[in-house]
């Protein structure tokens, strides 16, 4: 036996207790800050991969790979960054890299469910895919596919270290979402429910920092998610024409410019800005979603600035007229100021195609907006258009780290008190809804209910609430059976877009979510549906559960004629009888429109207040216990 394996346990029985349990606290606090980094790290590392694709930069791509990864698809397996690469630059690029005029491949990651290996330095994240491909003037397609990733930490970093891609659907524009049920590849699931709400994997780390750095990087996490909270309520807020929410977020002196068109100062000429997408508010018949997709999210590491890059997607038009796509890459400067508030000083806007809903964008439109003289601009911009008809799409992403140098005299940073546990709460709350879609993706109603809390509650399209854990899972038993999936049809509930708004020190908090729900069909173009989810989730044991969800449909369509051509009358085919209601026993009704309602706008609820101003919405959604008194 060595004199040190004899004197080590002498000397650690020699540390006062109170000294101990200080250390051992500093251990499980850095690994846990550690964690979130890491689940924030593999978030912007798989965004800078869809941002690069869309350059058309697959060496880059694949140095964000390990040299010993893996590659499945249907057709076979590729190894290491050289296969990775040519694979890429043959299925996305034609066999060429970069991406010329005239060709577009958008590539949108969205979704995520991310766990942690009990090491910290493993990770693996379920991934929706959703491909937007052209060739102007000859070609336009979808593809659709959940990536089961994963990664792997080493001294550079976060890196994929294995890519397993099950095909949802692919084709062209005018197929629509179509798929072969015999070669249908179902995903499967890389966690349990109750490892979707653990998140941190509970470690201690062998080298503590410091607590004075503990908080400030805490701080910084909870910084990051506040700044992405502000940038998802200005899409809320446009898809509604919120024009007053809109501008309280933004900066006095705040600078908005568009690629190839011009730039405009303050807030009296942002408004000026807006008017390209309509007046203010949504008439009857008007159409205006703008789901924001993919984010990349910097931070300075004073906490006075970050950047945010995401890709627009917008839906817009009049029911019975005209649809239109678009796709827009932003990136906004936001500036804490004295008060500690987020505001928006820089908007970046980079319109990369627009086309008719009919002909969709293989005969693309020009990409920027059309505005009337009041909406010009009013000063110059040096952004390059990206306007994929004439140009190519060369916009560089963003840094690959979370944390960036200030852009001026670094600031004293003020910790925030508890702001791991409030930071840890935005992952918890996405990770868990999102893992709620992947598993009614696959009708897994026993995994869908262990999401719940124990007194969760759960509105039931077109039924009721059901109240605890039992009851949901009972309800989507009886409602939908237990006999999987039909392969002719496969539903993707895509939820994007996360806003959450955290309580009780971090024990509990609320997320609201886009819907972006495709439907792909074996024998037609398939179907969609557009709504919002408010889910209230808690800490209950230590896991992350759903205790609320709500959900609004707004609209429900069909591939071949869009949004514009919805039957009014259409959604309410799905619902069932009073008698029927009255078997299920609901324990509370439904809050809200029971139908999708456009093209009539109905109310929508929203569960915060603006983020500057603390401007209440009109119709404020309050935590429940899902009874409706």
């Amino acid at each position: 036996m060595s004199l040190r394996t004899i004197l080590l346990p002498l000397a650690l029985a020699l540390v006062p207790a109170g000294v101990a349990a200080q250390e051992t606290s500093l251990a499980v606090e850095t690994a846990k800050v550690d964690d979130l980094i890491s689940i924030r790290e593999i978030k912007l590392l798989q965004a800078r991969w869809g941002h690069m694709a869309m350059a058309g930069d697959w060496g880059g791509m694949a140095g964000l790979a390990t040299e010993d990864a893996k590659w499945r698809v249907r057709r076979g397996e590729v190894q290491g960054r050289g296969g990775i690469e040519a694979l890429l630059r043959a299925s996305q690029g034609h066999g060429e890299d970069g991406m010329p005029a005239g060709r577009m491949n958008l590539r949108l990651y969205i979704s995520p469910v991310i766990t942690l290996g009990k090491d910290g330095q493993t990770a693996t994240g379920r991934w929706h895919e959703v491909a937007m491909t052209a060739q102007a003037g000859t070609s336009a397609g979808w593809q659709g596919a959940t990536h089961v990733i994963d990664y792997r930490k080493d001294a550079a970093g976060w890196r994929i270290s294995s890519i397993r891609t099950y095909d949802h659907f692919k084709g062209s524009y005018a197929d629509g979402w179509a798929h072969d049920p015999s070669t249908l590849e179902r995903a499967p699931y890389h966690y349990t429910p109750d490892e979707a709400g653990e998140l941190l994997p509970g470690r201690a780390s062998a080298s503590p920092r410091s607590r004075d750095v503990l908080e400030r990087q805490a701080t910084l996490l909870l910084l990051q998610g506040r700044a992405q909270n502000l940038v998802n309520a200005y899409g809320y807020y446009l898809d509604r024409g919120m024009y007053d929410d809109m501008v309280d977020l933004l900066a006095d002196d705040v600078v908005i410019e568009i690629a190839g068109q011009g730039s405009w100062r303050g807030t009296q000429e942002a408004r000026a800005f807006l008017s390209r997408f309509g007046a203010p508010g949504l008439d009857t018949g008007e159409l205006n979603d703008r789901p924001l997709l993919m984010p990349m999210v910097n931070i300075a590491e004073d906490g006075s600035t970050a950047l945010i890059r995401n890709v627009e997607i917008g839906m817009t038009g009049h029911h019975g007229d005209e649809g239109y796509w678009q796709a827009a890459m932003q990136t906004f400067l936001l500036r804490r100021d004295d008060d500690g508030k987020w505001r928006i000083a820089m908007i970046h806007r980079n319109p990369i195609m627009r086309s008719e809903y009919e002909a969709g964008w293989s005969d693309p439109l020009p990409a920027a907006l059309p505005v009337d003289s009041a909406g010009q601009a009013t000063g110059q911009t040096s952004l390059a258009s990206v306007d994929f008809r004439t140009a190519g799409y060369a916009v560089p992403p963003l840094e690959g780290t979370l944390v960036i140098p200030p852009r001026s005299d670094a600031r004293a940073l003020e910790p925030i008190p508890g702001a791991l546990a409030m930071a840890e709460a935005f992952d918890g709350a996405e990770n868990v809804s999102n893992a709620y879609g992947y598993y009614i993706d696959q009708f897994a109603w026993r995994d869908t209910a262990a999401l719940f809390s124990r007194d969760g509650w759960k509105e039931l399209s077109y039924i009721g609430t059901f109240i605890g854990k039992d009851r949901v899972l009972g309800s989507l038993i009886q409602r939908y059976g237990e006999g999987g999936p039909n392969d002719a049809f496969q539903a993707i509930h895509q939820k994007t877009q996360p806003f959450v708004t955290v309580f009780d020190e971090g024990q509990r908090a609320f997320v609201r979510t886009r819907l972006f729900q495709f439907n792909s069909s074996a024998d037609g173009p398939g179907s969609w549906i557009s709504g919002i989810y408010e889910n209230q989730v808690i800490k209950e044991d230590g896991i992350w559960r759903i205790h609320g969800m709500d959900l609004d449909y707004v609209w429900l369509g069909d591939y071949e004629g869009g949004w514009t051509e919805i039957d009014p009358a259409a959604s309410s085919r799905f619902g069932p009888s009073e008698e029927t209601i009255a078997d299920f026993g609901p324990d509370a009704p439904l809050r809200g429109e029971t139908f999708a309602p456009y093209p009539r706008i109905a109310p929508m609820g929203f569960h915060f207040d603006n983020p500057v101003t603390g401007r209440k919405p009109a119709t404020r959604l309050t935590w429940s216990d899902g009874h409706r008194d």
